[in-house]
């Protein structure tokens, strides 16, 4: 199975804003990004606060992955493109909910054809 390049994008809401910021996330933004034709599929996830190793932080609250169809950097340019003028032309905004300090973003495309291993059983932990 092809792969598809990504938009990743890591973020946080404003002090107190959570709820706000998720709705507007979940059932706006996400779905516009969508309708655009920027990309084909999201998913919105929230940073579980376990830390990948000591001294690496989680970049931020919550993340959002889209699929986008791009294989090239010409395709994500054009992707890009389309975003921006979404954004000028106020198909979809950006919430200020949204902690834009806290914003980290990535357009990355396939290295590899998506694998999926065998499935495991859950490690045990120790007694």
């Amino acid at each position: 199975m092809s792969a598809q390049a990504l938009l990743v994008v890591f973020s946080n809401a404003v002090e107190g804003a959570d709820e706000e910021f998720n709705r507007w996330y979940n059932t706006t933004h996400s779905p516009d990004i969508v309708k655009l034709g920027v990309a084909v599929s999201f998913t919105r996830y929230k940073a579980s606060g376990v830390p990948l190793m000591a001294g690496i932080p989680e970049p931020a609250r919550y993340a959002v992955i889209y699929e986008i169809t791009a294989t090239t950097v010409e395709g994500v340019q054009q992707a890009a493109a389309i975003l921006k003028e979404g954004l000028e032309a106020g198909q979809t905004d950006i919430s200020p909910s949204m902690d834009l300090t806290s914003v980290q973003a990535a357009w990355l495309l396939p290295i590899t054809d998506h694998v999926v291993g065998e499935p495991q059983e859950p490690a045990k932990a120790p007694l």
